[in-house]
């Protein structure tokens, strides 16, 4: 085998290429920094910052927590260089993704820009799908469904309802009385509830669906306990939220929604669903549960 030997200026010519495709990396290397430097400076400027959200179409949902959702999509980096807030590449998808998931009223949902700076959210919520079905459960099953009325998106008791079997509609229980605490006998052109309270108690309703569960109606006792209950496979549990009447909804969803987000609690209540016989938010900032 016989070495190749090379000239002195074949070797220079190798060396000056590498010298030369060096010196061009490390320039497209400096150029590419300087341009993602100036395209994170720019994705903060103010002008195209995202500083206003206008929420319409909603009358139950909150727009207080339409926008915190919103702001919170829009707070941070991207890959800890470009702002979320920023008009051009803010997460349409994720934000719209976001507010479905997190609110099972929403029924449509448009989310876009109008000019450089405000995000408006517009939505239409589902149509209200109520019943008011007496003062309290009726002992036979069966009975469940009979003698009920519908119910607007305000709480108003507007007319009487056909016959539903099995849990098309959500049913409230509530003893209704007049301004002297007597029990009105004919619900029709009541109210279950004020309108904050009524607005309170759906959100509360709709929170719980979005944690996977399926709240089918709910009933107040003489003490002023209110219970939700759940539907389920099992016949021989009737699992149940419960909770006051001088609670704070949203404390309480808050409190559940924290202990559902912890994967112990959560694969617990999900595992054993069928022997689940209640959920006790009565406590401040406990949540109680008991299996059978």
């Amino acid at each position: 085998m016989r070495d190749i030997l090379t000239s002195p200026r074949t070797e220079e010519i190798k060396h000056h290429r590498r010298v030369r495709n060096l010196r061009l990396t490390i320039v497209i290397i400096i150029l590419f920094s300087l341009l993602i430097g100036a395209l994170s400076y720019f994705s903060f400027n103010s002008r195209i910052s995202i500083d206003s959200v206008v929420v319409t179409g909603n009358h139950i949902i909150s727009t207080d927590d339409i926008e915190s959702h919103v702001r919170a999509k829009l707070t941070g980096k991207y890959v800890y260089l470009f702002s979320r807030d920023n008009s051009l590449i803010y997460s349409k998808k994720g934000i719209y993704n976001d507010l479905m998931v997190s609110f099972p009223r929403i029924n449509t949902l448009s989310v876009y820009r109008d000019n450089w700076k405000t995000l408006h959210i517009d939505l239409s919520e589902r149509a209200g799908s109520y019943l008011y079905c007496g003062p309290k459960i009726p002992e036979v099953l069966n009975d469940i469904g009979e003698n009920c009325y519908f119910i607007n998106d305000d709480g108003y008791i507007f007319d009487k309802a056909p016959y539903f079997s099995g849990n098309v509609y959500f049913k409230y229980y509530i003893k209704l009385v007049d301004s002297n605490n007597q029990p009105i006998e004919n619900p029709l052109k009541q109210n279950i509830f004020d309108l904050n309270r009524f607005h309170s108690m759906v959100r509360f309703i709709d929170g719980i669906t979005a944690l996977g569960f399926k709240p089918i109606y709910l009933s107040v006792d003489d003490d002023g306990i209110y219970t939700i209950y759940l539907d389920h496979d099992s016949e021989n549990t009737s699992p149940t939220v419960i909770f006051k009447g001088d609670n704070d909804l949203e404390i309480i969803l808050s409190n559940l929604t924290t202990a559902m987000n912890q994967s112990e609690f959560a694969n617990e209540i999900n595992s054993k669903y069928a022997k689940l016989l209640y959920i006790d938010l009565r406590f401040k900032n406990k949540v109680l549960y008991k299996f059978q």
